[in-house]
């Protein structure tokens, strides 16, 4: 609810604090006190536009500041300058006057013709409808949208995949000929090492050969070889190797030198019966390298490389691949959303008919009560062309307030006291989910069992809202659970406005002054009468 409100250089306030209480608050004064100040206050501290015509007279800037118990904010407040801009804050901080009219809507709804209409918008009537919904219909209200909200989602994957479908096919065909083209290369991990081995020697086989022949023929040539030579020093060793131990161990290493060389001798002969020179084996092997580069230009710097990128790209083809069976199941799973969305949102509409035949004749009721017996009131349900988050229809209050005159959108047709009771009616039938309802210009035009049934309403809905009312009459006034005195003074040779919580005597003067203009004995029995009819239990619809 609405704790404090604060005022500076605001109208024809100076400073003014107005603490307010829980239930029925209700402003009385003389015409012309200020007590609009009240409402302009709580519009502007709902985003309502700022006007500089309410800053005091000579003064700059003016302050409206409200304290909250909510959990939503404390504390909001707006300030505004002659130069025409505007300053918003919640708790502090610096917010837009948009997120300002959205947070505190929540908190505070402001009912006349020229406040701010926080509930005349399609949102608040379709809210205000569903609230006569049976649980049941409230249930299927909540899986329509549950069902509504994951079909959106589908249907946004859908069109994010359908818009990158010419990027995806783009891009399947540089991925296949990716795959293709290193697939075609039939890469081995080590082949890059032995195709480099293999074509040093191919290049230099002549050499090799060459080199080959000539230490083969030093080694085991028929003259002077160097297994000759060897042979002859071991038999020249061993003809004298009895005669000293020493020459016998050095003509065994000696064999085994012999045994060591002629073994290589074997194996260099064995390679060089290998060599070829192979000039057609050695373009082979430079081509297949040379493709093996090209490769690496394009996809790493090793075949270990190459062949992970292949598999990165062949995983991301798969996955592209697999769009088009993604787009079938998406599609499939949106017509079943869209068939079980057709089916909650029938079965809420069927609901939604009665609730809106019911509220209809309701809100009508009370508006007798109210002192319009001619007025008319009913809810249009109009079909949606696609489902919405809400249901499958617009919800829309028409109203007429005489005879002969059409049925049109509340908000369009009625005047401020009657767009006020409308308001009472409908919150009283209904309930508000808002903590804070005020009403501006509901005594328009009304007086006797019609005030007294206004005072009476105002009184049962305060039982679960804080209720601020601004008005004239004192069959209204005496319901209040806390009456304020508005009343414009001089101070500092200036005009003020001035605004004074009643207590019991304050509030039977006052009363007896709404009563005949003046304070009488008789008028003050008369509003202690009042008063005292007030205490009985508030009427029900």
């Amino acid at each position: 609810m609405v704790e404090a409100l604060e005022l500076h250089n605001f109208a024809l306030v100076d400073k003014l604090t107005i603490e307010l209480s829980p239930g029925l608050n209700v402003f009385s004064g003389e015409t012309g006190a200020g007590k609009s100040i009240l409402m302009n206050a709580l519009a502007l501290l709902i985003g309502e536009r700022a006007n500089t015509s309410l800053i005091r007279e000579g003064r700059d800037n003016a302050l409206i500041q409200g304290f909250f118990s909510s959990t939503a904010f404390s504390s909001a407040s707006r300030r505004l300058t002659a130069s025409g801009r505007s300053t918003a804050r919640i708790d502090g901080e610096v917010v837009t006057v948009t997120e300002l009219a959205a947070r505190g809507r929540q908190l505070v709804a402001i009912h006349g013709q020229h406040a701010f209409q926080s509930l005349l918008d399609g949102d608040q009537q379709r809210r205000h409808l569903d609230r006569l919904l049976p649980a049941t219909a409230r249930r299927r209200l909540e899986e329509y949208r549950a069902t509504y909200i994951t079909l959106q989602k589908v249907i946004k994957s859908q069109q994010d995949l359908e818009v990158a479908g010419r990027e995806r096919v783009r891009k399947l065909d540089v991925l296949r000929y990716q795959c293709n083209d290193i697939d075609a290369a039939d890469l081995r991990p080590q082949e890059e090492t032995d195709l480099l081995k293999e074509v040093r020697r191919l290049r230099h086989a002549e050499k090799l050969l060459e080199g080959s022949v000539t230490s083969l023929d030093l080694l085991g040539g028929e003259e002077d070889s160097v297994l000759g030579r060897i042979a002859e020093a071991l038999r020249r060793l061993d003809g004298i190797s009895h005669y000293d131990d020493k020459l016998a161990v050095l003509g065994r290493e000696l064999r085994e030198a012999l045994d060591s060389i002629q073994a290589i001798t074997e194996e260099l002969q064995s390679y060089l019966d290998g060599i070829e020179l192979e000039p057609v084996r050695l373009e082979a092997v430079e081509g297949r390298l040379a493709t093996i580069d090209a490769l690496k230009r394009k996809y790493g710097d090793s075949i270990a490389a190459i062949l992970a990128y292949r598999d990165r790209a062949a995983a991301e083809l798969t996955q592209l691949e697999g769009i088009e069976e993604k787009l079938g199941d998406l599609e499939q799973q949106a017509r079943r959303l869209a068939g079980a969305l057709a089916n909650s949102g029938a079965k809420v509409r069927e609901a939604r008919k009665q609730a809106a035949k019911r509220l209809a004749l309701d809100v009508s009721g009370q508006l007798t009560r109210l002192g319009m017996p001619e007025a008319r009131f009913q809810v249009e349900l109009r079909e949606l062309s696609e489902p919405s988050r809400h249901g499958l229809e617009t919800v829309t209050f028409l109203f007429s307030a005489n005879p002969g005159e059409r049925l049109a959108p509340l908000a369009e047709v009625a005047s401020g006291g009657e767009l006020s009771r409308v308001m009472l009616g409908l919150n009283v039938v209904a309930g508000s989910e808002i903590p804070t309802l005020a009403f501006d210009e509901i005594d328009a035009g009304i007086g006797g069992r019609a005030a007294v049934a206004v005072g009476g309403l105002l009184k049962q809905l305060a039982a679960h809202h804080q209720i601020l009312v601004v008005t004239h009459l004192p069959q209204v006034a005496a319901y209040a659970d806390t009456q304020f005195f508005v009343e414009k003074g001089e101070q500092n040779s200036r005009i003020v406005t001035r605004v004074t919580r009643l207590e019991t005597q304050g509030r039977e003067r006052e009363l007896a002054r709404m009563l005949s203009g003046t304070v009488t004995e008789a008028s003050l029995r008369n509003a202690r009468e009042l008063l005292s009819e007030a205490q009985a239990p508030p009427l029900h619809s």
